[in-house]
């Protein structure tokens, strides 16, 4: 029986993931649809990332964005798309709010900027 629930969860489709730098940090999914899947799931972000002022925040994707929106602590922030990473300037603190397209869908990555 262990074996059988270990292998749907394996096999369960699942948004891709996304780290923040500096730190990497693992981002939070909020909600997605990827590859004919949906789900919307209810999870805290985890720890802070931490940069300082004017430093390059970097958002690693498994997958090459076709387009992103990031907003700090509700305002949106200019970025920019490098295959799989985006980059913007650090330049306040605040939740961020990551939304990104792909071609096989889209994912709403939440969690913590500290700027010092």
């Amino acid at each position: 029986m262990t074996t059988l629930l270990a292998a749907l969860l394996l096999g369960a489709p699942h948004a891709p993931v996304a780290f923040v730098e500096p730190g990497h940090v693992r981002l939070a999914v909020s909600s997605w649809c990827w590859a004919r899947h949906c789900g919307a799931p209810i999870a805290a972000s985890g720890r802070a990332a931490t940069s300082t002022r004017g430093s390059t925040v970097r958002v690693h994707l498994t997958f090459a964005p076709t387009a992103a929106r990031v907003a700090i602590a509700g305002r949106q922030v200019p970025v920019t798309r490098h295959g799989d990473d985006i980059t913007w300037t650090a330049t306040r603190s605040g939740g961020m709010t990551i939304n990104v397209t792909g071609e096989k869908g889209f994912v709403a990555y939440v969690g913590r900027l500290v700027v010092r």
